[in-house]
Order: structure tokens, then sequence, then C-alpha cells
């Protein structure tokens, strides 16, 4: 195996071709992944990311909108190495970073950039499994480390690694997490699902075909982070739209009247509750916690004390604006025309 790097032992798998990437410019990079659907939009296309929908990922592929990174991704690529190298030492095996993208040849739209690949002479015991041979390597950073269980890793990685597995034809992967507040590495093995590939694969190609291709954007989902890239897509300063988002209007006026309703009952029933547990305390100097149980349920009542900035206080010493920032964002705000 060392005669060769171990991204060459794919390419003589036969499943793949490869295109190198060493060279590109980050523009050519993003334009790349236009051609097709890589891993980390794996996820989305399959409802398992919170963070980006299929509606998200249609527009990144059809070049109206790209996730441009965040602080989060910008540590995540300053510590790759350090994690690899730490991945080295602790784990005792090879791994060798990837210099471009791999395509599925039997689905072409189907494309692979990860991490790194492993090669382990002999069987190895990793994180409670026992691997051997040719693998993929996977690095992720996490603050708290929410959804990396003992032996669990969040779905959207999951399918990213099985998407790397579809196109590529390797067996198993190693996942490396790096959490910042624990100041602590872990890692998993995840072996390849052809259950779950044979759905990722059909879900991928529908999307491919009947999104990307046919032009037709996937429904939206409401997402958060869906909504706010919808609303930076350029827009005319006056528009006049048509019936049938009259008709949407209308229904979502029917809807937030409905909320509204739900929200004032849900509001009284909480200060029904409050009222009886005054009347179940009897005559009390008031606790700074109050708890109380009923069949199934367990409600607190907690004293809180919150710090806030005295805005007025900082204006009158002239230091408001010296300590105050813009924040530019869209606000959607939807009102009846008065006749």
């Amino acid at each position: 195996m060392k005669n060769s790097a171990l991204y060459e032992k794919v390419i003589e798998m036969g499943n793949v071709s490869f295109v190198d990437t060493s060279t590109f410019t980050h523009e050519q990079w993003l334009a790349l992944r236009t051609t097709g659907i890589g891993g980390s939009d794996a996820g989305a296309i399959m409802g398992l990311n919170k963070y980006a929908t299929p509606l998200s990922i249609y527009l990144a592929k059809k070049d109206f909108a790209h996730f441009t990174g965040n602080k989060a991704t910008e540590w995540g690529n300053i510590l790759e190495d350090p994690v690899r190298q730490k991945a080295r030492e602790e784990l005792g095996i090879e791994i060798e970073t990837v210099p471009g993208m791999f395509r599925n040849k039997e689905h072409d739209f189907m494309t692979a950039n990860f991490d790194g690949l492993v090669y382990i002479d002999s069987e190895k015991e990793i994180a409670g499994s026992v691997v051997r041979g040719l693998g993929g390597h996977e690095i992720k950073t996490s603050r708290t480390g929410d959804g990396f269980t003992v032996d669990e890793i969040p779905d959207s990685y999951y399918a990213q690694v099985q998407h790397y597995m579809a196109v590529t034809g390797i067996s198993f992967f190693v996942l490396t997490v790096f959490i910042f507040d624990r100041y602590e590495g872990r890692h998993y093995v995840i072996p390849r699902n052809d259950d779950f590939i044979k759905i990722l694969i059909e879900q991928e190609l529908n999307f491919w075909e009947n999104n990307v291709l046919a032009d037709v954007a996937p429904a939206p989902t409401g997402n958060e982070q869906e909504m706010d890239l919808v609303k930076s897509l350029p827009m005319t300063e006056e528009l006049c739209l048509d019936g049938e988002c009259e008709a949407w209007l209308a229904e979502k006026d029917v809807l937030d009247a409905r909320i509204k309703e739900l929200q004032s009952r849900s509001d009284v029933i909480k200060e029904q509750i409050l009222l009886k547990m005054v009347e179940s305390s009897g005559v009390s100097d008031g606790a700074v916690k109050a708890t109380a149980t009923c069949g199934l349920w367990k409600i607190t009542l907690n004293t809180q004390t919150t710090k806030r900035v005295d805005a007025n206080a900082l204006k009158k010493a002239g230091l408001y604006d010296q300590f105050t920032k813009d924040s530019v964002s869209k606000v959607m705000r939807i009102s009846r025309i008065k006749d």
C-alpha cells in the first residue's frame, strides 16, 4: 500500500472517476460542486439536516445562493490538520488526505470529497468495531457535542458518510470529532449500510432529475435557515403577485388567528396552574423555586436574575455608538391593504 497514494487504490476499484482539485480556486471549487450531489448535501435531501433543506441545496446547485461559511466552519477548517494528526497518534493507523473529488461512474451526479482515507494492515478494534483494509476518514468539530453519544453520530453526518461509501464502494468510515467545550476527541466507526444506501440513491436521483435538471424547486419547509436564505435572494422593488399567492395569504390569515386563539388558551391554562400552586401552598413567605407534580407532569417555577445593558445610561454617557454595531437582516411583514 505504501507504493501508491490511497486515493489511487479507490480509483483502481473501478467505481469512480477522479478530479484533482488541489490547484482549484475557491470559485472553481464552488462551480464543480454544482455539477453533482456531494456528501454534505445528502442529509438535507433526506430530511435529516436541521440546518439545510432540499430547497437550500437546490438553490446552491442552480447557483442562486451558496453557504459561504461561518465561525464554526472557519475553525473546523483551521483544526482539520491538528485533529487528523491526533487521530493518527491515538488510533495508530495510516491516514492520508484526498486531493480531489470522486465521481461515481454509474450515478455520475453523485460526488464525494472527504477528508481522508485510512488503511489498516491487520484487524484492529476502533471504538468497539473491528476493521481492516481501506476505509474513509471524516473530521468534524462541535462546540457542545450535541448529537454525539457513546455510539451514535448526528443523522446528517451518518447520511454524509454513507453517501461517500455509495460513491466510492469502500466498506467503512472512521469519523473523528473534536468537541470544543470538553477539549475531547472521539472516534466512531460507521460500516457500510447497503439498505440505507439504496434509499439514499433513490432520493438523490429523484432530487437530481426531478428538481435540479427539471428546474423545479422543491417545496419550502419553513426551516428558519431556509427562510433566511430565500429572503436573501434578489427581488425587484415593486411586485404584483397572482391569485395563488392571495389564496395562500388568506389561508395564513386563518392559521394565524387559530394560532393566536390556541396560544391564548395555552396561557390561560398556565395561569390556572399557577393559581392552583398558590392555593395548594397555603401560607408561605414564598420560595425562590417551587416544584409541583401532577400525574405525568412536573412543573417548576424558578426565580431568575437577568442582567441587561442600560442603553439610556450609555447614551447619556456618549458611549452608546462606541459599543454597538449594525446588524443587517431582511424582515418580512404581511398586512391587509386598507380600503
